[in-house]
């Protein structure tokens, strides 16, 4: 499942590039307002240092966002245009229609300071599911993270579709697992869901990392991909952008469309939308 949220801003809408912890906030703030429990579950109890298996994209806005240097700063900020939107997803009805009724009943975000008024919420209608499908981060600038931590060493690697190093695992084996992991944590928390997916796919037997194949299609001819960079709570995240072909199971397929793809999803990472065919 994935809505669509519309927002004007309540002033003039600048804002830093590490504006996605803020963003996480003000979501958590209206779960609170209307599922405190939950929001706590997911903040403080058993879903900590889980899986969270919701995402949300970043800002997008029209006309597009500006880059502008101000006076005594060192990095520049963005401003964003009159009409804002970003996309929130997750397998979970009842996280998502909490997200969504908070949204309407506050009827305001706020951001880093920054104030947005919330002008719609509203249902995105699902693509035609396939074994085979294109997918492309939402937005103007959301991306994807992949990174490697070997069990010996807390050194973290952020791994990009066409970087290989000695004993890392590949970017695309990276996604794979992960994709595999996120369909145990929601058998694990919603069996119903899982069950109700494959038989809805006509297949009883559960989806394994051999089910699954993936694919990076370049932005370009000189470009295989787009990298970026976003800090949070001081710590730098890197990820990167383009789309991504998967072979996999129907119910892998909507797992995708509601939990994204890669890691750190719960921080605006990996919410993705269909692209092109393969």
């Amino acid at each position: 499942m994935q809505i669509e949220i519309t927002l004007a801003p309540n002033e003039a809408s600048m804002l830093s590039f590490d504006y996605l912890h803020g963003l996480h906030s003000a979501l958590m703030h209206c779960l609170t307002s209307v599922q405190p429990e939950l929001a706590g579950e997911l903040h403080d109890g058993e879903h900590r240092n889980r899986l969270k298996l919701f995402t949300f994209s970043p800002l997008s806005s029209s006309p597009k966002p500006q880059l502008v240097q101000l006076e005594n700063e060192s990095r520049k900020k963005m401003l964003l245009g009159k009409r804002v939107w970003f996309r929130i997803a997750s397998p979970w009805p009842e996280l998502l229609n909490a997200l969504g009724e908070g949204l309407l009943r506050i009827g305001n975000l706020s951001i880093n300071g920054k104030s947005f008024k919330v002008t719609r919420v509203t249902m995105v209608a699902p693509p035609e599911f396939s074994e085979s499908m294109v997918w492309r981060p939402f937005g103007q600038s959301g991306s994807i993270c992949t990174s490697w931590t070997p069990r010996d060493s807390e050194r973290k690697s952020y791994i990009y579709p066409d970087k290989t190093e000695t004993g890392t695992p590949a970017c695309a084996q990276l996604l794979t697992d992960n994709l595999i992991h996120k369909w145990q944590r929601l058998q694990e928390i919603r069996p119903d869901l899982t069950d109700a997916w494959l038989k809805d796919a006509g297949d009883g037997k559960a989806p394994a990392v051999e089910d699954v194949q993936v694919e990076f299609i370049p932005i370009d001819a000189k470009r295989p991909y787009r990298t970026m960079m976003h800090c949070v709570k001081n710590t730098a995240i890197k990820s990167w952008r383009c789309p991504v072909c998967v072979k996999a199971p129907l119910p892998l397929q909507r797992l995708i469309w509601s939990s994204g793809l890669g890691e750190q999803n719960s921080q605006g990472y990996g919410l993705v939308q269909e692209g092109k065919q393969c």
